[in-house]
């Protein structure tokens, strides 16, 4: 086997047949050294020929030869080499060859070996590549390791996983154990953040674990709400488990977020599913928000929506209601009728013009056509328009009496614009059933009163072309009805007014074969139109048609003469549509560059040529001027190849790096055209780079700047690393400090180490490029990083720049006790910008066994003397309240009970407030709270100028920010409430607060542990009288906020309770929940009997009081 006689014949190949002839040699060769030999003579060559040996090689499973890839010169060909190499190398050769390649080739390598899941392989260097490169790298082997190894190795590498879904899909246990385990340790604030890591592997566990997940999404949810990981897979466990859903969906913490948001979409298209009483049940939740109901009706038999309407809606209580015209829409026949009549005599309506017409469309057409009709009949543009949308749809509502309504809409053949575009848009929205033969003349009438105006719009035609559109789809079984013929008649008359027909996408709404009866009614007008150079229907119908018009040979014709039109803009839309189909591209391609090859300038066209057909380029390489329809010419023409030069010949890198270089090295050239030619040259894998080692010198700085950047995408990365150096000091040194780093990732461990200490050593170097090389030194880690970096830390006077730096590197070093002994030393630094570079870190970018160690660095710097350090560290560690509730909480409460003279408690508290809300350290909390109160008041803080009762002030703090949490935490603290109560009682003047807590511990259906709060509150008030207005306005917003978590009838019952109290406070505290109670009944006779009680009352301030609680509001332009 000849190298030479070989590259000649795959010369005149384009890349894939290349591969292919490459490959099918192998196999016809397979085990012969001739073979093997070629190989190994190939991959001594450049980027080109060795690409040649690799794919041969992996074709036969020859691994010296792609194991000799990896000594390559060219970095492309190394990393190729290090993603065959799994697939055919032994695992002892692997792992010898492992610590030599560069990071870009071992990651690539540990991807393979997770990809192909070479489970034997992966278990062996698990462990060298953990000890060496650390955990996130560790993780990527992990995924092809066997279920033990996973679940002994999950707890430790488990916060450095991102693709759940591969482990999931391989190991579907392990990952659920982990995840259980997850959940049930992560507080409550934090479950959320649990269930958006575990997203990509919920698609698994809700297909075969659906009990698992939805036992768990039940107890270990995020509070208030569902998980929207879960959200997006409740499709999955409706279909397995429509029950369990349901009650996931009821269950009190969630249901404040499902009468906000309504039935999630997935939940509505699977409503069948669920019992008639579940779905009552969901209905009565969601009654005070009409438009949740009629989604959840109108997912439903209309033969079961009566029974689920009047499950939310009882007759007796909906009287008075107003129900939007859409929820109407969805009812029965009867039942519509009787709520649109009850709704007539109701004010809001009945004064309203606009809502009486509405309303009185969802009435059977036989009964108010008249009406209708007669509201037709003004003179205002705007309110005709409206009745006769109106009459429209309450024909539809009834499937009757479209003969007569048609008949009315005749009128407006001499009415305006607005008017007729009004009508054809309700009409277009209508459902296409209503329609029948007998409607076609006088749907005809209407047509051509907007073909024939000269006023019409874009708008209207739009909507006329709808409604033909809708008919067509739903008479697609039958092309020879009259309504078909008529909708096309009405494209037809589109298209033939003003010569286009933007048709919507028609792949997805149209029974096949119906593109053709469309196209052929249209073609004689298409055919017409293309001969005056007018190919706008043409484009139109192959833009709507898709897919489906690849098959219509006219069509394609025409698009074939489109292609060669005059307008430029025209052929190349034209061409684009002409190549769309793959099976005919190629010839189809051929055949446009035979003909001009100035149509290599439409981009698909190169497309097809660059991926496809290397071997047809040559002629656009050469250098030679082209002149066509879209070049004239006059100067040569650049292909836009950018990358994937890897399929073009060595020759044809060559010749167009020739047509580039005279742009980069021609003055007359912008800097843009400049620098995009240079940096195309460095993709060129086969071509010298001797001009870009040049133009690094040249005196545009553009150009040199941009050949500086060059050199660091070059295949030869070790070449170019020192002249990138070079440039550290000099003017250029931004542009060489960003373009080191992908150089050094192409580079081998040894090589990196050198480059890092050699420029490290430098005497003078800049601020910027030391902290970039320290940067590098942590990244991209080594056996000599930490060395390296200690040696930095060591050095004398060092720029708290370059500490800063120093102690980003090590936080990715931990494994090593020296890189802690240099976090401790930046966290006791007295200077603010070195001590405050420690708290960016979050807890979940850690290994698990390293938190605990550096949440202590942060308490430590949490002392610093600088006020703005301390504060900011109090700040930081909120993030780390997980797990560790009491370390947190107990810095914290030192700062906050100390009552040092600093602003940094403010800080303090707001950690304390979050690591306090699951109640893990109620301990902690109650302790200060007694410390503050029991706080004697001092001459020195009794109303002095600079502070004044501050532990009085910060205990108001501490209650006010712990009673205004959400209604979830709030049930999580009761304890500590009710702790909080007894510690305060003593203090007569805390009161205030004391009626704060008993608010935010009640919980309002348990209506006698509530009862005897509220009495021993109003009991409380009689003292301070003053309070009771400020207990009202708490009572009524806590009810506000905890929508969900009451029912109006255990508020009654509590109303009740409270006005049979002998003290006129017990009374008054009633008012807020008889207030509450009565809007969610909308005003119901029992909770109207009970306001007409309190307004008799004998007492004047309960009298007052209720007197200004109403049951319908009599002003609509006036607050009240």
């Amino acid at each position: 086997m000849n190298k030479e006689r070989l590259l000649g014949e795959l010369d005149a190949q384009g890349y894939s047949d290349r591969i292919k002839a490459i490959t099918r040699l192998g196999r016809d060769h397979l085990g012969s050294p001739e073979y093997s030999q070629l190989l190994t003579a190939l991959l001594e060559g450049g980027a080109y020929e060795a690409r040649l040996a690799l794919m041969g090689a992996i074709a036969t499973m020859d691994a010296p030869v792609i194991l000799a890839g990896l000594k390559h010169p060219m970095a492309s060909i190394r990393n190729m080499a290090a993603g065959l190499l799994p697939k055919a190398a032994s695992a002892e050769e692997i792992e010898r060859e492992l610590p030599q390649l560069s990071q870009d080739c071992r990651r690539k390598l540990l991807r393979t070996v997770a990809l192909i899941n070479r489970q034997e392989l992966a278990e062996r260097l698990l462990p060298v590549v953990q000890a060496r490169w650390g955990l996130v790298e560790a993780a990527i082997v992990l995924q092809a390791c066997s279920a033990a190894t996973v679940r002994a190795r999950l707890p430790e590498l488990g916060y450095a996983i991102k693709d759940w879904k591969k482990l999931a899909s391989r190991h579907l246990e392990v990952v659920a154990e982990y995840f259980t385990r997850e959940l049930e340790a992560a507080p409550l604030r934090a479950k959320g953040t649990v269930w958006s890591r575990f997203s990509s592997a919920l698609e698994h566990l809700c297909n075969h674990k659906p009990d698992l997940v939805l036992a768990y999404a039940m107890n270990h949810g995020p509070a208030d709400m569902l998980p929207p990981a879960l959200k997006a897979n409740l499709g999955t466990l409706m279909r397995l488990r429509p029950g369990a859903v349901y009650e996931l969906l009821m269950r009190t913490q969630t249901r404040g977020e499902l009468m906000a948001y309504g039935v999630p979409e997935a939940v509505l298209k699977r409503a069948k599913l669920l019992s008639r009483d579940q779905l009552s049940q969901l209905a009565k939740l969601l009654a005070d928000e009409p438009y949740h109901v009629t989604r959840l009706l109108e997912h439903l038999a209309p033969a079961k929506r009566q029974e689920i309407f009047d499950a939310a809606y009882e007759e007796e209580k909906r009287r008075e209601r107003v129900f939007p015209e859409r929820l109407l829409y969805v009812l029965p026949h009867g039942l519509r009728d009787r709520e649109a009549a009850r709704m007539l005599g109701l004010r809001e309506i009945r004064e309203n013009r606009e809502s009486t017409l509405r309303i009185t469309a969802a009435r059977p057409i036989l009964q108010v056509r008249e009406q209708l009709e007669q509201a037709t009949r003004v003179s205002n543009a705007d309110e005709r328009a409206t009745a006769l949308m109106q009459l429209i749809r309450s024909t539809v509502l009834a499937r009757q009496g479209m003969d007569a309504t048609l008949l009315t809409l005749g009128r407006i053949h001499n009415d305006q614009d607005p008017v007729r575009s009004a009508v054809f848009k309700e009409l277009s929205e209508s459902p296409a059933s209503v329609y029948e033969a007998a409607h076609v003349p006088a749907l005809t009438v209407l047509v051509d009163s907007v073909i024939d105006a000269r006023d019409t719009s874009y708008g209207t035609r739009y909507s006329v072309q709808q409604l033909a559109f809708s008919i067509l789809r739903h008479q697609a079984a039958e092309p020879g009805g009259e309504l078909f013929k008529f909708a096309l008649n009405t494209l037809q008359k589109l298209a033939k007014q003003d010569g286009q027909l933007p048709l919507p996408p028609l792949a997805k709404n149209m029974p096949r074969g119906v593109e053709e009866i469309i196209f052929d009614s249209i073609y004689s007008y298409a055919a017409q139109a293309g001969k005056r150079e007018n190919y706008n229907l043409v484009l139109s119908l192959a833009t709507s048609f898709g897919k489906r018009g690849y098959g219509i040979v006219k069509l394609q014709q025409l698009l074939r003469e489109a292609a060669r039109a005059k307008t430029e803009a025209t052929a190349i839309q034209a061409t684009r549509l002409w190549l769309k189909p793959l099976q005919t591209r190629d010839e189809r391609v051929k055949e446009l560059l035979d003909a001009d090859p100035s149509y290599i300038t439409i981009h698909e066209v190169f497309l097809h040529l660059h991926l496809k057909r290397q071997e047809w380029l040559d002629p656009y390489l050469s250098g030679a001027a082209i002149k066509g329809k879209f070049l004239s010419g006059k100067t040569v023409y650049p292909v836009p190849a950018s990358d994937g030069f890897y399929r073009w010949l060595p020759r044809q890198q060559e010749a167009y790096g020739a047509l580039l270089s005279t742009i980069a090295l021609g003055p007359k050239y912008s800097l843009f055209e400049r620098s995009r030619a240079i940096r195309v040259m460095a993709s060129m894998p086969d071509r010298n780079p001797k001009l870009l080692y040049k133009l690094v010198q040249d005196k545009e700085v553009a150009v040199a700047e941009a050949a500086l950047h060059a050199l660091s995408l070059l295949e030869e990365p070790e070449k170019s690393l020192p002249v990138l150096l070079e440039h550290l000091d000099g003017d250029r040194a931004r542009v060489a400090m960003y373009s080191i780093p992908r150089c050094i990732r192409r580079v081998s461990p040894q090589q990196l180490s050198q480059a890092l200490k050699a420029l490290l050593s430098r005497e003078k170097l800049k601020i910027t490029v030391r902290k970039e090389a320290i940067r590098l030194l942590g990244a991209y880690r080594s056996e000599d990083s930490l060395s390296l970096l200690l040696n930095e830390f060591a050095k004398p006077a060092v720029h708290k720049d370059v500490v800063i730096a120093v102690g980003h590197a090590a936080r990715g070093l931990l494994d090593d006790e020296r890189s802690w002994e240099v976090l401790r030393a930046i966290a006791a630094s007295p200077e603010r910008d070195i001590a405050v570079s420690l708290l960016s870190r979050q807890p979940d970018a850690l290994p698990l066994a390293y938190r605990p160690r550096y949440l202590d660095l942060i308490i430590a710097i949490a002392d610093h003397p600088d006020v703005s350090v301390s504060s900011q560290a109090y700040s930081s560690m909120k993030w780390w309240t997980s797990g560790y509730e009491g370390t947190v909480a107990a810095a914290a409460a030192q700062a906050v009970a100390g009552l040092k003279d600093s602003s940094s408690w403010e800080f303090a508290m707001m950690t304390l407030i979050e690591a306090a809300r699951d109640g893990k350290v109620n301990a902690v909390v109650a302790g200060i709270c007694r410390q503050l109160a029991s706080t004697p008041m001092t001459q020195e803080w009794n109303a002095a100028a600079d502070r004044d009762l501050p532990h009085r002030q910060r205990l108001q703090v501490l209650i006010n920010q712990l009673t205004g949490q959400p209604k979830s935490t709030r049930v999580q603290l009761s304890p500590l409430y009710l702790e909080m109560i007894d510690i305060l009682a003593a203090d007569e003047t805390l009161l205030g607060l004391i009626l704060k807590l008993y608010i935010a511990v009640i919980d309002w259906n348990n209506t006698e542990e509530a009862a005897g709060y509220l009495k021993r509150m109003a009991q409380s008030i009689s003292a301070q009288p003053l309070l009771l207005s400020e207990v009202y306005s708490g009572v009524t917003g806590t009810l506000e906020q905890s929508a969900g978590y009451w029912t109006p009838e255990a508020l009654l019952e509590l109303v009740d309770v409270l006005r049979g109290e002998p003290h006129y406070e017990s009374m008054y505290l009633g008012l807020p929940l008889l207030a509450a109670a009565g809007h969610a009944l909308h005003w119901s006779p029992e909770a109207a009997e009970r306001l007409r009680w309190y307004r008799n009352c004998s007492h004047a301030a309960v009298r007052t009081q209720a007197l200004n609680i109403w049951t319908a509001g009599e002003s609509r332009l006036f607050m009240l």
